[in-house]
């Protein structure tokens, strides 16, 4: 986390961009500003810094959180939501959901990601269920916390409930930023690959434009049109054109997962310093990537999550929405092999450097095509 313009508490390459620095500093004096490659870091204006050092306490890779020396290991869920037009419009099986439903029952709230109007992607803080559509599905670009961290924190003192969704090291921030344990907060992250460029991610959104001759409407990662299991990007333009990337083919989702390539993945993704099976959060989500069902005739395509229940919290809250969904209990060996990134960190290429070389130049769809005829 660089705190000042000339002093880094730690390497620039740890710095996860989470923003706790940011809420954490009463004076406003830091700010998140994009290097080079489009990613936000911390940066203070010395002159307004009265050296306080909370940017420092609160942030979760100089201070993580604890884990309880006494957590068991995780329950691990495989399921679905039984109401099928939010399992199709869910990445998976459209648990998050369900889990906000049952928080907002409660006069509570919910704080997530969502994209805003030029299609990147920031935290935001809902209260109604109309609302949820907005908070729901994979958004592959990371997103900008602002103050979302003080917002939660205000809400949590007046004694509401609240559902945090974020990456592991999002949720690793909000922990250590209110420095103290509230019982009406409910943790959630999810099984985290990596972040990527917000400049990388608004290039290929330009080049799609140009070549629709329209403006986007609607970006949709993870579409199930071809099924869960071979997801496909869905774009839809203001003048009603669609555009289907395959997982494969599309040059996004290609530069992110084929061939392990993470070429604008954020530096430090590479080495996170937040997986784990133990987790200092009530709820893990994720696809449960090759289950096996007991009840083999059930369809898997249209999506199934996995969850793990870290925490007695979590586990109230999973007792709450369990008459609205599918679920059987598995092991927590069935997850692992086909969910690396769990324990794991996605390894950035060789490639990346080259990337970075020809994408301060060129078109990124240019950049790719050349990219995919390296990489094959």
């Amino acid at each position: 986390m660089i705190v000042t313009q000339t002093v880094e508490y730690i390497e620039k390459s740890r710095c996860t961009g989470c923003g706790a620095c940011v809420n954490a500093c009463p004076g406003g004096s830091v700010t998140m500003k994009a290097d080079e490659e489009g990613f936000p870091y911390p940066s203070v204006d010395s002159s307004a810094c009265n050296n306080c050092g909370n940017c420092v306490t609160c942030c979760p890779v100089i201070n993580p959180p604890t884990i309880p020396e006494n957590q068991e290991a995780p329950q691990v869920y495989a399921a679905w939501t039984i109401d099928e037009e939010t399992r199709y419009n869910s990445t998976s099986g459209g648990i998050f959901t369900e889990l906000a439903k049952a928080v907002l029952q409660q006069n509570g709230y919910v704080a997530g990601a969502r994209y805003n109007d030029r299609h990147l992607v920031e935290h935001a803080m809902i209260d109604r269920s109309e609302d949820i559509a907005l908070l729901r599905q994979s958004k592959y670009v990371q997103s900008e916390t602002k103050d979302i961290y003080r917002q939660i924190e205000a809400v949590l003192k007046k004694g509401n409930p609240v559902l945090f969704v974020g990456t592991p090291c999002q949720c690793a921030g909000l922990k250590v930023f209110l420095q103290k344990p509230y019982d009406n907060l409910i943790l959630c992250d999810f099984i985290c690959r990596g972040v990527n460029s917000p400049m990388v991610y608004l290039k290929y959104l330009d080049d799609l434009e140009s070549e629709y001759g329209s403006r986007i409407k609607l970006v949709w990662f993870k579409n199930k049109t071809f099924g869960w299991n071979r997801f496909c990007t869905k774009i839809i333009f203001e003048d009603g054109q669609e555009y289907l990337g395959g997982r494969d083919t599309d040059p996004f989702m290609f530069g992110y997962i084929k061939k392990d390539l993470n070429l604008y993945m954020r530096p430090s993704c590479g080495q996170c310093e937040f997986k784990g099976v133990k987790r200092p959060v009530d709820i893990t989500l994720g696809d449960f990537w090759g289950i096996r069902l007991r009840e083999s005739s059930d369809d898997t395509d249209c999506g199934v999550s996995m969850l793990m229940l870290h925490s007695e919290r979590g586990q109230k809250v999973f007792d709450r929405i369990k008459p609205y969904l599918h679920y059987e209990k598995h092991m927590l060996a069935e997850l692992v092999p086909f969910n690396t990134c769990l324990l794991n960190c996605a390894k950035q290429s060789e490639m990346r450097d080259i990337f970075w070389k020809n994408m301060l130049n060129d078109r990124f769809t240019d950049v790719m095509e050349n990219m995919k005829t390296t990489g094959e």
